[in-house]
């Protein structure tokens, strides 16, 4: 080959996932999960669509040529430098065959799935899997990865596996900084697959309503599914607990309430289902049974995020500042949060003043910490409409809107103040949530 073949070779551009899947042999869904959990440099057209992708030869070629130990370290593209990594398997992933959306398989009539018998290993596998990544932690998103990838690389076409990733891709940007549309956008993948290979799993429509709310705000849709999904297993622990968060966010508390209650009834042990319980407890006007559980839950579980998060909610709301700090402060170190952590030491330095001190040295620190990627928006708008800067806190709002970074405007208690505000009610009303702003039990600031 000649010098100027292996120049033209290198610089040649892949205008598409059909393009870049055909350079590798493999298919479109393959290379769309290198992207999302493998680093693989794939580029946006700027003000294109989503789907408006293209990369280079030379830079596919140097990341196929990139060592990769056995249990090489990659980085979620598109994030941060401080975005903490992954460790995954040097298994090349398994050759999905055809991928359908959403609404194709639920309008035609399901076929049967394939019965096939599932070797001991690859079920040990998958056990391992949702025993990681039920611990809700960076370290089990992990480790679950390396399982069900593991298992499904013994059987393409394990659907439970399948949506085994599904939960982990829809839950991982929650407990780390991966990116949450990629995030998401491979969760879909994964659930659509499971449920394409066995309609009959409730879990994988129960990974696909919680998907279609928090990944693609279709809060109807999300009902629907999980509708379905608890049709097919009522007692379901995990669809009864994402159904009760969903639901919840929509303003209303009676109907969570009694999902979340029958979770812990069933999986009474569940520290996910326990935490999410004693918040939907708080919301709904129990502020001192949700207390009590939470912290009961810490004693047992010192390190798991959702505790300290919760109780610095609650306890904010209920101008508890000393106890805010301390929470805050866990939870910043729990999640290993540099930018967290920076805004809790301005709170407590803060707090001999008072509320009103640390809550201006927080939104300080917080502003700085947006401007350099160490906090949301949403959280500046917070602490600016605790402090009565309803501007300041609705401009945050806009950008935090704009990025969709929460669904909570309905139920977290700090915005309480802007909710007869038209510029909130006009920002209510682009996410889809109901217009009217709820009448809640929390206790006034």
């Amino acid at each position: 080959m000649t010098e100027n073949t292996e120049t033209s070779r290198a610089e040649r551009r892949l205008n598409s996932w059909k393009e870049i899947a055909a350079y590798f042999g493999k298919d479109e869904r393959t290379v769309k999960r290198w992207e999302a959990i493998r680093g693989l440099p794939v580029r946006r057209v700027p003000g294109g669509t989503r789907t408006s992708v293209f990369a280079y030869a030379a830079e596919l070629d140097a990341w196929l040529s990139a060592p990769r130990p056995v249990a090489g370290t990659v980085r979620v593209k598109g994030t941060e430098p401080a975005l903490r990594h992954f460790k995954l398997p040097a298994i090349a992933a398994a050759v999905l065959v055809g991928c359908v959306g959403l609404g194709i398989v639920a309008a035609r009539a399901p076929s049967a799935p394939v019965v096939q018998a599932i070797p001991s290993e690859a079920q040990a596998l998958y056990r391992e899997g949702v025993v990681a990544w039920s611990s809700r932690s960076a370290a089990g998103f992990e480790t679950a990865i390396q399982k069900f990838e593991a298992a499904l690389a013994i059987v393409p076409d394990y659907a439970p596996a399948h949506a085994g990733l599904a939960n982990v891709y829809n839950l991982i940007s929650q407990y780390t900084l991966a990116p949450a549309d990629q995030s998401y956008a491979t969760a879909r993948l994964e659930a659509e697959r499971a449920v394409e290979l066995d309609p009959g799993l409730a879990e994988a429509w129960a990974a696909l309503g919680f998907n279609a709310f928090y990944g693609s705000y279709e809060f109807a849709r999300s009902a629907e599914l999980f509708e379905k999904s608890l049709a097919l297993a009522p007692d379901n622990p995990q669809a009864l607990q994402w159904y009760a968060l969903t639901s919840m966010q929509m303003g209303k508390f009676e109907r969570p309430r009694q999902l979340i209650d029958r979770a812990l009834a069933l999986q009474p042990d569940s520290r996910s289902v326990r935490a999410n319980a004693a918040l939907i407890h708080y919301y709904s006007g129990d502020p001192d049974g949700a207390v009590a559980m939470l912290e009961q839950l810490r004693q047992a579980n010192p390190d798991y995020l959702a505790v300290p998060a919760y109780l610095a909610t609650i306890y904010l709301d209920q101008r508890r500042y000393a106890e805010f700090v301390d929470n805050y402060e866990i939870a910043a170190r729990v999640e290993n949060s540099a930018g967290g952590q920076s805004i809790a030491k301005a709170a407590r330095n803060a707090l001999p003043g008072g509320g009103r001190a640390m809550l201006a040295a927080m939104l300080e620190e917080q502003k700085h910490q947006f401007q350099v990627g160490g906090e949301k928006a949403y959280k500046v708008a917070a602490t600016a409409a605790l402090l009565g800067d309803r501007e300041l806190a609705l401009s945050y709002l806009d950008i935090s809107v704009d990025r969709h970074e929460t669904l909570g405007l309905l139920v977290e208690p700090e915005f309480r103040s802007l909710r007869g505000d038209r510029h909130f009610q006009a920002l209510v009303a682009k996410l889809g949530l109901p217009s009217r702003p709820p009448l809640t039990a929390l206790a006034s600031p």
